[in-house]
This record gives structure tokens, C-alpha cells and sequence, in this order.
């Protein structure tokens, strides 16, 4: 976009830039370049930088703060380059947040396209808008702009902001600045109410008072009485802000608005609980599902007493919002579905049990906060594990400064190890040591019970990430690091690569299913527990990427399926353009979070998407998987 091409002209000149080289530049008005700069030198103390001006020379960028510039020329970079698909929806948003109406010049000024082309979108954008309750006024002569109720308009402009719309984001933080000191407000007054709040419910809020102050400040509105109940907590908080508002950015708010906000504060704050009282039946039952899951797992969720104490608060917390109906909306659970497909599957299966037994269904984004509760213990017996190594051995060709650099890159992994460096020579001596864990560069004819990893002579930072992958691992090769693909790599197989035809989702997957469990990699019922997580969460993801698995990962063999279809088509709405089928052992997990972040890059990489859907073969599939990242991007 036209901000970041004009800040790197800034960056790039050492001299004051007159506004005729913008204007001949870009080919627009003189207006347009002044707006552009004073939008620059209005947001300008806050990213790290300042714009001078020279009568009869022009504007000069003084750069304040290395590291915030950085940033902010990153987020104009990152933010504003889209795809045309994309197009529709950053047109509504830059509707949505203009006063009046908007000439088609203006938004082809704005997005540097063509006005022929603007017309042509306008249509998708239009259809955009109403999925939103928003509709689009057009007058001659004047332009475009939004009708709407203000609850409706707010709505977009909060979902929109939370997904980090850099339009939305970028004009509302323009108003409400630094919002630090009105979040610390709202924190202060709930606990002198006794409420208590969590950070989704936190954010949800925020923001939205953010988007009240920025609508206030577009339309002016005129100061409405509103009769409080003192006698009621919300109400009172409800006050507190309206006032702190209103005084702190010089805007006045409706009835309407007062009332939305009460709703709102209704939904996301809640009386604190001092001393939960747990039901046997709840305790016993969640102890009861972790005890099975550790068994199936090899997992240690039911020894985590914090983790236990936490999950109890919350399911508690859960269970009773749900009899009332509520739920919360999770920013992070589909990312989470999709990258910790493992842990999301136990959530999904502890919700089940909720359900089962409280009477109480669980949303999507609900599930999504229980598995960061079981994503979190599991992070912490990641830790544990690297720590459970006390006396590490390295197996070096000579006791140079070589050996020295790898046992001190080694010690760096663990800190409270001891770790002693032998020359190829000294394999008594090492057995001596009585080590829990070796590293060696060369071949060893020990016939010992105890890890052996076999390293490169010279480690640098990303075999010192994979080191520790490696030993989260219940399971793995260990020559792994000595050789240029990753873990999961070798799960791929000619045998399970077809392009196919087919229409419908559910019965291609189920050939998928039924062929790995008939040629002995998925375990007798792996299709009926592959068929039955679809029923929970579809597994067609973004951008026509599906990964199907079983709701427990238990496989006989290590096998990922590939199926792409010769021509995409659409389950529930969503495009199906190629599936991979996941067929892992239990002791896999930290295998699958590396393979399924894999595929999550891919679906948000145009790119190689584009190209890995039209390959013809399974060496040709495996070559763009190996540049899209292989080793290099672990």
C-alpha cells in the first residue's frame, strides 16, 4: 500500500522530499499526499519516528526509535498486502470507519486499483456487508457509505479489530490511543465490586469500549440520561465507565449504547468466588477422565495437582454458564484445533464427558479453553522430561575446542545436567561416567540401555531446537539429526499418494480411513473413530487444506494419507482441495504438533498451497514439502 511505499521513500532519502515527488510518484491529488503525511504525523510519537517540516523543501523522517519503526513498517507491510480475494472485506472495512459518504476515487485512491475495478468488487462487498446486517447507500454524485443500527455496526467492528484488521485496528488506536490507563480503570472498579473477570472476557470488553469511544467520536452524539440502579454492581460499573469515558476522550454516549454495554458486562463479569466448594461427583469425574487418559497417553495429567486445581475452577465456572446459556468466544481456538490437533481431540472428549454427565454442550470456543488448560500441563511435562537428564556424555572425534563448543551448546539444553565431553577413544571412560543420555558424532560399539543421539560435529541453533523435539519424543530415530529431513518425513509414502475425483468428503475419507486400517497402520475401528471426530469439529480447514484423524491417536504403524483431488469441491460451504489423512502412534505427540504446524503454514502459504495441489506426482509433492520448509523451517 501506498503508506509503507511512502515511509520507505522517507527511509531511503537523507534529504527533505517535496510533495510534488509524492504526487508525480503515486499520481494522485495533492490533498490526497497531505492527508496521507498528517495521518503519518499524527500516529507518528507512538512508532518511533517524527516527520519534519521545511517551508519550500518538504517533509524530512527523523527516526526516534529504531525498534518501533521497525515494527510499524512491518505492520503496514504485513497488514495492508492482500490477495484479491481479500479485496471485499478491507473495502467494507475502510467503509465502516469513514464518516459519510465515499467516493469510488477515494477507494480506488486508497487501495491503488482502478475505479473500473472497485465497481466490479463492490458487488462481493455488498453481499459482505449484509451477511454483517450492514447495507451499503449509494447517491450519485456522493459516493458510498454504510446504514446501519449501531449495535450492528459495533458487532463488525469488534469481530473485525479482535481478528487484527489493520484498517479497523489502525483508524480506532488513531482515536483512543493508549488505552492502558482506562483497561487498569475497569480492573481497579471490578475489584472494589468483588468481580471477577478472565483475559478473553477482558479483551472482549476492552475492545469494545474502544469501538463505543471511536463510534462517539465519528458521530458526535448527544449526551442521553440514563437511570442507574446503584443498588446493582454492573450498573455501577456500568457507570463508572460511561463517566470515565465521556471525561477522558470529550464524547457522550446514547441510552442505546449504555444499555449494549450493560448486556455486555453482563456476559464476560461475573461475582468472585472466594472458596469454591467442588461436588464429590465433579472431582471424582474429572479425576476419573484424566486417570483414563494418562492410560491411553502415557501422560501424567491426574499427578498435576495445579493443573487439576485449575481445570476444577473452571469446568465449575464452565458448567454454570452453560446452564445460563452463555459462552465466550475464543480468538486462539480454531489456530489451536488445527496445530494441536492431540490435545484438542481430549478437550473435545472431556467436554463429552461434561455432556455426558452435567447435561451441558459445550461450543467450539468453549472446548478451545479447556485444551489450553491440557496444552499447558503438557508443555510442563515437556519440561520435566528434558530435566529428568542428569549426567549427559559427548562423544567427540578429538578434545579440542570442538568438543568444548558442543558441551557447552549441549549444557545450554540442560542447565542442571552434568555434561562431560570423550574422545572417540574413551568409551570405558564413559561408561564409567554411568551417563543417562549420550551424544555421540561417530559411531559407538556400546551395548548399553540408554538414549544415544547422534549429532553433527558442528551444532548450530536449529539442531539445538531439534535436539529437544527429539527427546519430547517417546519414540525416535536416533540418526535424526544427522539427517536433512524432518521427524515426519518419512511418514509419507508413494503407497498412500493418489489424485483422485470425488465430491463428497465424508466418503473419500472414509477410503483414506478403511485403507490404512486394512493394510495394518490404523487399528480395527480407526475409521469409525476417524468418522466420528467429524462429527464434534469439521477437519476441512482453511483454504482447502483437510487434515482428518481419529478422535484418539493410537495407530499400529506411522502413515500420513495424501489424497488431492482433481477438482476441488466445497463440504459445508468450505473448499476440499487436498487431504492428509494423520494414521500416528500415541508416542507421537510431539511429532503430530510439528507436522500439523507444518500444515498450518502451508494452508496460510498461497504459494506453495498452489503449487503442492498440482503436483503430478508423489516425488514431485514430496520435493515441494522438503523446500517449503523440511529441516530448515523446524
Amino acid at each position: 500500500m501506498r503508506l509503507y511505499t511512502m515511509m520507505s521513500d522517507f527511509k531511503e532519502k537523507e534529504n527533505y522530499l517535496p510533495i510534488e515527488f509524492f504526487m508525480q510518484k503515486y499520481g494522485v491529488s495533492k490533498r490526497t499526499i497531505q492527508n496521507d503525511i498528517s495521518y503519518l504525523m499524527r500516529i507518528s510519537p507512538r512508532n518511533g519516528f517524527q516527520i519534519h517540516i521545511k517551508r519550500g523543501q518538504g517533509y524530512l523522517l527523523e527516526v526516534t526509535n529504531e525498534e518501533l519503526f521497525k515494527d510499524f513498517v512491518e505492520s503496514l507491510n504485513d497488514g495492508l498486502s492482500m490477495n484479491t480475494k481479500e479485496r471485499p472485506a478491507h473495502i467494507l472495512a475502510y467503509l465502516a470507519v469513514r464518516k459519510g459518504f465515499v467516493s469510488m476515487e477515494q477507494i480506488a485512491d486508497f487501495f491503488q486499483i482502478s475505479k473500473t475495478l472497485v465497481k466490479t468488487e463492490m458487488n462481493d462487498v455488498d453481499i459482505l456487508a449484509k451477511s454483517y446486517h450492514l447495507l451499503l447507500e449509494r447517491k450519485s454524485h456522493y459516493g458510498i457509505r454504510i446504514m446501519s443500527e449501531d449495535k450492528y455496526l459495533k458487532k463488525y467492528l469488534v469481530d473485525e479489530y479482535l481478528n487484527q484488521n489493520v484498517i479497523i485496528q489502525t483508524v480506532i488506536n488513531d482515536v483512543v490511543k493508549d488505552f492502558t490507563f482506562i483497561e487498569e480503570e475497569l480492573i481497579n472498579q471490578l475489584n472494589r465490586e468483588t468481580l471477577n473477570i478472565n483475559y478473553n472476557e477482558l479483551l472482549n470488553v476492552t475492545e469494545y469500549l474502544k469501538v463505543m469511544v471511536f463510534i462517539a467520536d465519528l458521530h458526535q452524539e448527544k449526551t442521553e440520561s440514563f437511570q442507574y440502579d446503584d443498588t446493582d454492581a454492573l450498573q455501577r460499573v456500568t457507570s463508572f465507565l460511561i463517566h470515565l469515558l465521556e471525561k477522558h476522550y470529550h464524547v457522550n454516549f446514547n441510552i442505546a449504547t449504555i444499555q449494549e454495554l450493560l448486556i455486555l458486562l453482563q456476559k464476560n463479569v461475573r461475582k468472585k468466588i472466594g472458596n469454591i466448594s467442588f461436588t464429590d461427583y465433579l472431582g471424582n469425574d474429572i479425576d476419573l477422565f484424566l486417570e483414563s487418559t494418562d492410560q491411553i497417553y502415557n501422560t501424567a495429567f491426574r499427578l498435576d495437582k495445579d493443573f487439576k486445581k485449575l481445570l476444577e475452577i473452571h469446568v465449575s465456572l464452565l458448567v454454570d454458564r452453560l446452564h445460563n446459556k452463555i459462552s465466550y468466544k475464543n480468538p486462539l481456538a480454531n489456530e489451536l484445533s488445527i496445530t494441536n490437533p492431540m490435545i484438542f481431540n481430549i478437550a473435545i472428549q472431556f467436554c463429552d464427558m461434561l455432556n455426558e454427565k452435567y447435561g451441558v454442550e459445550a461450543t467450539f470456543d468453549e472446548i478451545g479453553f479447556i485444551a489450553t488448560h491440557f496444552g499447558a500441563h503438557m508443555e510442563k511435562e515437556k519440561q520435566q522430561k528434558l530435566q529428568s537428564y542428569n549426567r549427559i556424555g559427548v562423544v567427540c572425534s578429538s578434545g579440542g575446542g570442538s568438543a568444548y563448543m558442543i558441551k557447552m551448546q549441549i549444557a545450554s539444553l540442560f542447565p542442571t545436567a552434568i555434561v562431560n565431553t570423550f574422545s572417540f577413544l574413551q568409551q570405558k571412560e564413559l561408561l564409567q561416567y554411568h551417563p543417562d543420555l549420550i551424544f555421540t558424532v561417530m559411531p559407538l560399539s556400546l551395548d548399553v540401555n540408554i538414549p544415544i543421539i547422534y549429532i553433527k560435529e558442528l551444532l548450530d541453533d536449529r539442531d539445538l531446537y531439534r535436539i529437544k523435539q527429539l527427546l519430547q519424543c517417546d519414540d525416535y530415530d536416533p540418526y535424526t539429526l544427522i539427517h536433512e529431513n524432518p521427524v515426519y518425513y518419512s511418514y509419507f509414502s508413494k503407497e498412500f499418494f493418489k489424485i483422485s475425483k470425488g465430491n463428497d468428503y465424508h466418503q473419500v475419507i472414509t477410503e483414506m480411513a478403511k485403507e490404512l486400517e486394512d493394510k495394518g497402520y490404523g487399528k480395527k475401528g480407526y475409521t469409525q473413530l476417524v468418522l466420528e471426530r467429524e462429527t464434534y469439529v469439521s477437519t476441512v480447514y482453511m483454504n482447502g487444506v483437510c487434515i482428518p484423524h481419529p478422535l484418539e491417536t493410537d495407530a499400529i504403524q506411522n502413515m500420513i494419507s495424501v489424497r488431492i483431488m482433481q477438482k476441488p469441491f466445497f463440504h459445508n460451504t468450505k473448499e476440499v482441495k487436498i487431504i492428509f489423512m494423520i494414521c500416528l502412534r500415541k508416542d507421537q505427540i510431539e511429532v503430530y504438533k510439528m507436522l500439523t504446524r507444518k500444515l498450518y503454514q502451508l494452508m496460510k502459504d498461497q504459494k506453495y498451497l498452489e503449487r503442492i495441489v498440482n503436483v503430478k506426482s508423489f516425488e514431485e509433492m514430496m520435493a515441494v514439502i522438503k523446500e517449503m520448509g523440511g529441516v530448515n523451517h523446524e
